[in-house]
């Protein structure tokens, strides 16, 4: 079963190399330091977020710095990518301490 969203000839399973561009205003990126992830049947939704130290009381305030969108089709293959480059980022600057 194909995902209809997707076309069926991706550079990926051509052999095509992909290039990537981005425009000035993304060019730099947003920091996240936390990162809410939900789903429903067609899509994943990543909310990348900053939670800036201090607060009071119980709650802390997390802002949305980018929200992105992703089909269940494409979620292994996040997840396989981020795995390859936490290891070669651990292979190169030692292990990184999970906190909290």
């Amino acid at each position: 079963m194909s995902d209809p969203d997707l076309p069926d000839d991706l550079p990926e399973e051509t052999g095509q190399q992909i290039q990537i561009s981005i425009d000035d205003d993304h060019k730099h990126g947003a920091y996240a330091n936390f990162l809410v992830v939900s789903h429903s049947a067609h899509e994943f939704t990543l909310d990348f977020c900053q939670v800036l130290p201090g607060g009071d009381g119980a709650s802390v305030q997390a802002d949305v710095v980018s929200r992105v969108k992703v089909a269940p089709t494409m979620v292994g293959k996040v997840i396989q990518a981020l795995n390859t480059n936490m290891t070669a980022y651990e292979d190169k600057f030692g292990l990184v301490r999970e906190v909290g």
